[in-house]
């Protein structure tokens, strides 16, 4: 079972804003060759980094809404929400050491 968890509208409130751990929100879309490149490091963080911070997809076609509400002009767009409120955004495809660079900071309750 992948550790990323495809959110939508509805469920984000739930998903990401009440979320106890930092969570990486990747906003992506099926056309997209970069995102598609990006799954096996996100995929790769999400087990290392289990249960100190969540992974989080937004197919930004079924949810321009959610989209919309954080700026996504760019796909893949990465935004690490933590306590309600954007901390990191990158936009890009992203490597396993991008990624970890990033979330290390995040992790195990650190900031």
């Amino acid at each position: 079972m992948s550790l990323l968890k495809v959110t939508t509208v509805d469920r984000f409130e739930d998903d990401v804003l009440s979320s106890s751990i930092p969570v990486l929100v990747d906003f992506h879309a099926a056309w997209c060759g970069p995102c598609k490149a990006s799954v096996p490091a996100l995929e790769d963080a999400a087990r290392e980094f289990e249960g100190e911070i969540a992974f989080v997809k937004v197919d930004i076609d079924q949810e321009p809404k959610l989209a919309e509400a954080y700026g996504v002009q760019s796909v893949p767009t990465f935004i690490l929400i933590k306590d309600r409120e954007p901390v990191e955004r990158f936009i890009g495809q992203v490597s396993r050491g991008k990624l970890a660079s990033v979330l290390e900071p995040y992790a195990g309750g650190s900031q």
